[in-house]
């Protein structure tokens, strides 16, 4: 029996699938998404819209795809690190932190897609988004209760601090470039972590 896993019926679907979150991705980070159709999609990705339906079912089925398909590396990497077992739990906050810097680094279009997406008044988490957000608390609860962390601080206020302090950078730095008449570039990146890492730990560390 062939393995159906690489029938080109499954490579074809793939294929067109693919080709509309890319094509969908595009639209949504240059125009945001309340001004983007499913019929402007379908036409750049030269698909029918029924065939984007039968894809991905309505238009916020979509924008969750493809906010999924943006982060899956990064998911990956840092529910990794909450499962952990460091040797100094004191360091699995800043692993977590440099693992999400280093992401929108490399990948600042997708904190642009999360700023664009704070404006819609119907925002709803994807599913990897939702499993991030648990696991994140989950793992804060953790390093509470080892009194790594400290207890009079919300653990979701402290999951709300790490994901705002990172994305906000990479939607102002070039603007904070200029008000400080310096270039928006790796050195400048650097200088930047270093001081959140900083204030960071130590705002939410026990001393």
């Amino acid at each position: 029996m062939k393995d159906k896993a690489h029938t080109p019926q499954k490579r074809d679907r793939d294929k067109t699938s693919g080709a509309i979150l890319s094509t969908a991705t595009t639209l949504f980070l240059e125009r945001g998404y309340a001004a983007v159709s499913l019929s402007l999609i379908a036409k750049e990705a030269g698909v029918t819209k029924s065939l984007l339906h039968h894809y991905f079912g309505d238009k916020r089925g979509l924008w969750k795809a493809v906010k999924d398909a943006s982060v899956a590396s990064y998911a990956k990497q840092q529910l990794a690190l909450f499962s952990a077992q460091p040797d100094h739990p004191e360091e699995g906050i800043a692993a977590s932190l440099s693992a999400y810097f280093s992401f929108l680094k490399q990948h600042p279009e997708v904190a642009r897609m999360f700023a664009l997406e704070s404006f819609e008044s119907e925002y709803k988490p994807s599913a990897t988004e939702q499993e991030l957000q648990k696991k994140g608390i989950n793992f804060i609860h953790d390093l509470q209760k080892m009194n790594v962390l400290r207890n009079d601080i919300d653990a979701d206020m402290i999951q709300a601090l790490f994901s705002a302090l990172t994305e906000h950078w990479f939607i102002s730095r070039y603007r904070v470039a200029k008000l400080n008449n310096t270039k928006a570039n790796d050195a400048l990146d650097a200088r930047y972590f270093e001081a959140v890492t900083k204030v960071f730990n130590a705002g939410i560390q026990i001393q």
